[in-house]
């Protein structure tokens, strides 16, 4: 399955510290390029937090 995320439910997961145990389904998890611009353009936790798991690649872009 992929799965598709806008940015609010996507910092709210974060905020919640829900977003890490969300990515341990076996789906594959995409955002928009839009949407990862829109989330690096505030530096905080959520943002940062969001962004490593790009690094990692489990969210993809």
């Amino acid at each position: 399955m992929k799965i598709v995320f806008n940015s609010s439910p996507l910092i709210f997961l974060s905020r919640l510290n829900f977003l890490d145990l969300f990515l341990t389904n076996e789906a594959q998890f995409f955002l928009p390029e839009s949407v990862s611009t829109e989330i690096s353009a505030k530096q905080d936790q959520s943002s940062a937090h969001i962004n490593q798991l790009i690094a990692e690649n489990k969210l993809l872009i």
